[in-house]
């Protein structure tokens, strides 16, 4: 018999043929037995009489009740919260002394007044209160706010907070439509938001998208902004100052950033929480700056991971007359241009002894090793609260508990 190969029809062979044919019948009878025992029960089934405790017993039809589909993400028509929105957010105008150009001397050029940048507000009190960026009216020697209904105003500039790029601005007005407030420590990221400012000159514009994420670090002019909100809603330059808010309108953070390789939307945004903007409101209505915790040491970014350096050790063990620097910490020592000293003189630290060129080594048990670390463990404490040092000071290592003083965003 030739060999089955693939595609082959394999034939049985005769005398097995007949035996499984054999065995076949028997499966057949048996099966015709049961299937006509199978149908004689249910015949009985099907017509007998329901006993008394049967004769009770109903199957009813379920009830259907029409249930409203709501979706907690909020309403997918943003037409109510831009009418909400749009007459609470200003544009901001920033005039700067600028030189008339290089041909004029010095005596036949006095400076002039020049427009030179455009952000956006937000009107948070009927009497004239305005919540916009640091960055937007920096170095500015006039201020001027334009409303919803194209009215123009003079405004004075109440204080400014650099590190959590925050000022505050007051315009001579009356009746104004203020915005209403959230809470920026109830978001979730995937919720809608929309972002209501004057991007590239485009007054009342809104743009719509969800929270991408939260609590972002964010770099800013004098240090980092902790706690970003994160957005993909279109924000513009001109947007900067401009309000972002929940589906229903209520503020919960101003824009501030952006992340972009070309200058414009990417769908990378920032904005400032609420909660943090109510803190920094109310403290420079109060005291005419933002309060921060503060240890009265100044460092110098620059220096952040400098001890890793062998040759960087050795400049230190030269300037404190001492051996054992350690390879890791933040150097007490302000940026060249600073105008404070690294020590502030009366401050905490210099009540504990901490000098020029001391190391920190730990700050409440963690160990740090670049001074934007000790600004983030500070930042959710509060001036009068006590911290513990560990310090590093002319080859010795020690430990101080020092009470913060009351500083100011500077």
């Amino acid at each position: 018999m030739a060999p089955v190969g693939p595609g082959t029809l394999r034939l049985l062979d005769a005398s097995k043929y007949d035996e499984e044919m054999k065995g076949i019948g028997w499966i057949v009878g048996i099966a015709a037995f049961v299937g006509a025992l199978g149908a004689l029960e249910l015949d009985r089934a099907l017509h007998r009489t329901p006993s008394m405790a049967e004769s009770n017993f109903r199957l009813e039809p379920p009830r259907l009740t029409g249930v409203a589909f709501e979706s907690p993400a909020g309403p997918v028509d943003f037409r109510d919260a831009a009418k909400k929105i749009v007459p609470s957010v200003v544009s901001v105008d920033r005039f700067q002394q600028v030189s008339r150009g290089f041909f004029f001397s010095d005596e036949d050029q006095p400076e002039q007044v020049t427009q030179t940048a455009t952000g956006s507000g937000v009107i948070v009190s009927e009497s004239g209160y305005i919540i916009t960026n640091n960055h937007v009216v920096a170095g500015a020697v006039a201020v001027r706010v334009r409303t919803n209904d194209h009215h123009v105003y003079d405004a004075k500039v109440l204080g400014t907070d650099p590190r959590s790029d925050l000022a505050v601005l007051k315009i001579s007005a009356t009746g104004l439509k203020p915005i209403e407030m959230g809470d920026s420590d109830a978001l979730e990221v995937g919720q809608w938001v929309i972002a209501a400012g004057n991007p590239l000159g485009f007054d009342d514009t809104v743009s719509v998208g969800v929270v991408s994420s939260l609590k972002r670090r964010l770099p800013v002019e004098n240090g980092e902004l902790i706690n970003a909100i994160q957005t993909d809603a279109a924000i513009n330059p001109g947007n900067s100052g401009g309000a972002l808010t929940d589906a229903s309108g209520r503020l919960i953070g101003i824009n501030s950033a952006i992340a972009s390789s070309t200058g414009q939307s990417v769908g990378i945004g920032f904005a400032i929480p609420v909660n943090r903007v109510r803190e920094v409101f109310n403290d420079i209505q109060k005291y005419g700056y933002a309060i921060y915790p503060d240890l009265g040491l100044r460092f110098n970014r620059q220096f952040d991971g400098y001890l890793a350096d062998y040759s960087v050790r050795q400049q230190l063990a030269e300037l404190t007359g001492s051996d054992d620097v350690p390879n890791t910490g933040v150097i007490v020592k302000s940026a060249p241009r600073s105008q404070t000293p690294s020590v502030v003189p009366g401050s905490a630290a210099a009540k504990a002894g901490i000098r020029e060129w001391d190391v920190i080594l730990a700050v409440n048990d963690t160990d740090v090793n670049e001074s934007q670390a000790i600004s983030r463990m500070l930042e959710t404490m509060k001036p009068g609260q006590k911290v513990r040092l560990k310090v590093w000071s002319r080859g010795k290592v020690r430990t101080e508990t020092v009470v913060l003083d009351q500083g100011r965003g500077e």
